[in-house]
């Protein structure tokens, strides 16, 4: 496992104060030989399959990259740029974004294009965001934005391979066919498939006890808090259990769901404060494990990934053999986006229901305020701009979706937390929300 980083204390709406990090992480690194397409993650060890390689990034001198006048067509300086050069891709470094939007070699039977009348985009405003990174240096991985079922923006930037939660990744542009690890995006993931367990019966409700999915309940420091900890708690982080979003101890265990659940309950009453934390969404992947008889993975493949054309992601798991709850998928941008879609249609892809609308509404309202601002939900966050919900993940791996403006917009990065949530909502704010006026 890797290090989970950027711990600071949350004073929640819900009463109390509470040690929170954004997101849980795992130290795989999406395999990026050739092609950046990922292989299958070890279940255990907590790699997502890790490669070498550079991402096609080409070798050699000047040139050697996909061209000399570049692919894309940004507008100003960023669509001129040339790509041959250091590591096979001239001038490619943090802050510098490439246009992959029409590039042949990476079609996509889904994303397809708009056409700058179609889109109904101001370029302005986005060409100044795209100044605004460049300037500031961020290291941004991938920044998309569709509307209304159309991408039409999508750029790929540098990764510097500086990462400390994704070790061995070497240097190198960020291509679109690159699945790349999701940190903490990896809970709404698992929300959904929540949503999915309810609608089909194989969880009766919120209110179902986490006891009643341990056999073993009795060996796992039984007491009447714990006994009280329902779904819904877990889903808001509210379940009381013990627990500082860093500490690892418990997902190098033999079952981390029952390392997690052996813990005390020490925020009571159960159900009134928040407290952010990743082993308690490995309780919940083993509950859906326990009610559905397969793995998270298994069951996502068959009722959401593959209906809306995620070919079976890497996804790290415990020794158990459960996938962890709270971070460990791996998926390329469009992937996320595809996700994002599918929330901001209610849960229907190309016209056919996958996760049903109600839980599409119900798990992405607020259900308790944060001192980061915004709100928690169902494994989900509503933030401080209004109309959007989102799935967020450590170090800037975002998916923000506005169904009232028509708008799925995806960002993978490497930053810290704080200052991630900060850049990328400003992007949004400042410039995407004024282009799509």
């Amino acid at each position: 496992m890797g290090t989970l980083l950027g711990v600071s204390l949350l004073v929640t709406a819900c009463g109390g104060i509470a040690a929170v990090d954004d997101a849980g992480s795992s130290s795989g690194s999406a395999n990026r030989a050739g092609t950046g397409s990922v292989g299958a993650g070890s279940a255990g060890t907590g790699s997502a399959g890790i490669g070498s390689g550079s991402a096609g990034a080409g070798s050699g001198g000047a040139g050697s990259g996909p061209g000399s006048g570049g692919t894309g067509s940004a507008g100003g300086a960023f669509g001129a740029a040339g790509w041959g050069g250091a590591a096979g891709w001239g001038g490619a470094a943090p802050g510098r974004l490439r246009d992959f939007l029409r590039d042949p070699s990476f079609a996509d039977d889904f994303w397809h294009p708009a056409t700058p009348g179609e889109s109904k985009l101001d370029p302005a405003p986005l060409e100044q965001a795209l100044r605004l990174i460049e300037t500031s240096g961020w290291e941004i991985h991938s920044f998309l934005i569709a509307k209304n079922g159309r991408l039409v923006f999508e750029r790929y930037g540098f990764d510097s391979g500086a990462n400390p939660a994704a070790p061995n990744t070497p240097p190198h542009q960020v291509l679109p066919n690159e699945r790349q690890l999701q940190f903490s995006t990896t809970k709404s993931f698992l929300s959904a498939l929540v949503g999915i367990a309810l609608d089909e019966g194989a969880i009766s409700s919120l209110n179902v006890h986490a006891v009643d999915f341990f056999p073993d309940y009795a060996s796992l420091e039984p007491s009447p808090d714990k006994s009280s900890i329902t779904l819904e708690n877990l889903l808001t982080m509210r379940s009381g259990l013990a627990f500082v979003e860093g500490d690892q101890s418990t997902f190098s265990t033999p079952d981390p769901a029952r390392a997690m659940f052996s813990r005390k309950v020490i925020d009571t009453p159960v159900g009134t404060i928040w407290n952010y934390s990743s082993g308690g969404a490995n309780i919940i992947a083993e509950m859906l494990h326990v009610a559905t008889g397969k793995t998270p993975l298994a069951y996502g493949n068959e009722k959401l990934f593959g209906p809306i054309g995620i070919a079976s992601p890497p996804w790290d798991a415990g020794q158990s053999g459960t996938n962890f709850g709270g971070f460990g998928l791996a998926l390329t941008s469009r992937e996320m986006a595809r996700f994002g879609e599918l929330f901001r249609n209610s849960g229907k892809w190309l016209g056919k229901s996958v996760v049903p609308s109600a839980w599409t509404d119900e798990s992405t309202a607020p259900r308790c305020r944060t001192a980061w601002g915004g709100q928690y939900a169902y494994l989900w966050w509503v933030p401080d701009l209004p109309g959007f919900f989102n799935a967020l993940g450590s170090f800037g791996q975002m998916i923000y979706v506005s169904r009232e403006r028509g708008l799925v917009i995806v960002f993978t990065a490497y930053m810290q937390n704080d200052v991630a949530k900060n850049n990328l909502e400003r992007l949004i704010r400042d410039y995407v929300l004024p282009a799509a006026q």
